[in-house]
């Protein structure tokens, strides 16, 4: 996986910046470890969206940034996570076909 710095990674190191704290802080304001967090900052774990609703009432962000950091949230992910135990084993199977023709097409044909 990516130990790049993500769209979301740097949107939250700003806010730490701009409000004096460190990993730590924010991490505490989240309920997880600073390792978790910086895990999410670099692409290596997904955080869960609940994370921007937490983010904003820590900070004070408004709807705009919410939004903002929603989508950035939403670019950084590096995999979904889909319940598929319900389908029968053919639309399965059709799932994953579907998610490897979709890594064959360039951002035009997507």
């Amino acid at each position: 996986m990516s130990s790049k710095l993500t769209e979301f990674g740097r949107m939250t190191r700003k806010l730490r910046v701009e409000h004096d704290e460190y990993l730590k802080d924010m991490a505490g304001h989240l309920g997880v470890t600073p390792a978790y967090l910086s895990a999410v900052e670099r692409g290596q774990r997904n955080a869960p969206y609940e994370w921007v609703g937490l983010l904003q009432i820590a900070y004070g962000l408004t709807h705009d940034v919410a939004e903002r950091l929603k989508q950035a949230l939403a670019e950084s992910r590096a995999y979904a996570k889909l319940d598929i135990s319900h389908l029968s084993a053919g639309d399965r199977r059709f799932m994953e076909l579907i998610a490897e023709r979709l890594q064959s097409f360039d951002e035009e044909e997507r």
